[in-house]
């Protein structure tokens, strides 16, 4: 199945690392991410079947909504995020998502494995593809009787601009003839009425290639267990996780447990089964004490994906670590030029 990609920007997205992670873990009969974040690893696998048994997880409910609404809905989803980038439907939908923001709504997903809700998925990836700046930093703005109002700082949204440059991010860059336009209603007149029905054809690539993939909300934990790789067929055989959890130097979008997470995450590698094959992301040296154990090191790449990633570096810091059943061998330092092969492969697709 070809690669397709992430239908929105998002913080720290392994696009470009990908080539390099599937080129480490092979043809995995059983598959795991933990922090799925923009899935955009998942979704550039070069080779899947429904044999293979793939697992998506995030503890951010929104994201696992978005997702699980593609898998059983993408009509409802395109109905829901098409339209044009205003600022008055850009704070509109961001409000009301941030009013819906709760222990509950996590609660709903974590209950019913097929709980979703396609409108707020379809409003959830507008704002994510429409705003500059982090669209979910808590602001001073909050919806009050029905009408957007500045309160208290720290209980609301902020009010930042849509980014209006080139009509708009929209929801995604790879829609077929909308190149950088956006998802919007008013069409250029050459593209007549076809626009909603291109966002729907890539919206049901997406639902067919998540067809067989258990999404899952709640903590990263619960689906490194024994019994979420122990699953599937096909393949080479082998069992496999990519691990991106938030970075010790994350920015507030993941508040102060960045450090907490990525501590706890390195500590379960070390004892983690060596028959499985991981790959762990971080910047620069995060993860070295796992040399020690038999672990490689290759340079990652930019995630190409983030459209608040204030610092512009980051992406030269990014760094993989390999466990010791990876591919590669003593080679593995030359992954890189297996991974431009595949990178380039990824980018002729339609």
């Amino acid at each position: 199945m070809p690669a397709i990609a992430a239908p929105m920007p998002y913080f720290g997205g392994k696009r470009r690392a990908a080539p390099i992670v599937w080129a480490a873990l092979g043809d995995p009969a059983g598959y795991v991410e933990p922090f799925a974040g923009s899935a955009a690893v998942l979704l550039a696998r070069p080779r899947v079947a429904s044999r293979r048994v793939e697992t998506l997880n995030d503890a951010d409910g929104w994201l696992v909504n978005m997702w699980r609404a593609l898998q059983h809905d993408p009509a409802g989803v395109a109905d829901a995020a098409y339209g044009p980038v205003t600022e008055i439907d850009y704070h509109a939908r961001s409000a009301w998502l941030q009013e819906r923001r709760s222990t509950s709504f996590v609660a709903w997903l974590e209950g019913d494995p097929e709980a979703h809700d396609a409108k707020a998925a379809g409003w959830w990836l507008y704002v994510c593809a429409c705003g500059i700046g982090d669209p979910w930093e808590a602001g001073p703005w909050r919806v009050v009787d029905g009408h957007l109002v500045k309160g208290d700082a720290g209980q609301g949204v902020t009010r930042e601009l849509p980014h209006l440059g080139d009509a708009g991010q929209g929801v995604t860059r790879e829609l077929p003839h909308l190149g950088n336009r956006g998802v919007k209603r008013e069409l250029p007149p050459h593209l007549g009425d076809a626009g909603q029905g291109a966002l729907l054809a890539y919206f049901s690539r997406l639902q067919s290639r998540l067809a067989h993939v258990r999404i899952t909300c709640g903590d990263w934990a619960r689906v490194v267990q024994p019994s979420a790789f122990h699953a599937g067929s096909g393949g080479d055989g082998k069992r496999a996780v990519f691990l991106d959890p938030p970075y010790s130097t994350s920015p507030d979008l993941y508040g102060h447990r960045g450090a907490d997470i990525t501590s706890a995450v390195r500590e379960w590698c070390r004892t983690a089964d060596p028959a499985l094959r991981i790959v762990l992301a971080g910047y620069l040296d995060d993860h070295d004490d796992l040399l020690a154990l038999g672990w490689r090191k290759v340079r990652g790449r930019a995630g190409g994906g983030s459209g608040y990633n204030a610092d512009a570096g980051a992406g030269q810091r990014e760094r993989l670590w390999l466990s010791p059943a990876c591919l590669g061998g003593q080679g593995a330092l030359d992954l890189g030029g297996v991974a431009d092969a595949l990178l380039q492969s990824y980018r002729r697709q339609p």
